[in-house]
């Protein structure tokens, strides 16, 4: 594979976002003829890069702070005007 290709693939994989990205070029990476060590790490790669976009869509709630209305079971207060 020429290594202007490889690393082209490498930058693609590092900017993928979404999962349709991540889809289109996964299909770049299966189409494209090249050693199977390049292979193993490109597709590496990808499996890394589905697993941050899986862990980007979990939301972590930040921790709650005594008396900030966020305790499991407490209502926060209205502000009356």
């Amino acid at each position: 594979m020429d290594a202007s290709l490889y690393f082209q693939l490498v930058d693609a994989i590092a900017t993928i976002r979404a999962p349709r990205d991540l889809a289109a070029i996964a299909e770049r990476v299966a189409a494209t003829r090249m050693h199977p060590l390049e292979r193993r790490v490109l597709e590496r790669a990808l499996r890394a890069r589905a697993e941050a976009l899986d862990l980007n869509e979990i939301t972590i709630r930040p921790p709650s702070r005594p008396g900030d209305g966020t305790e499991p079971g407490v209502q926060p207060r209205s502000i009356s005007t």
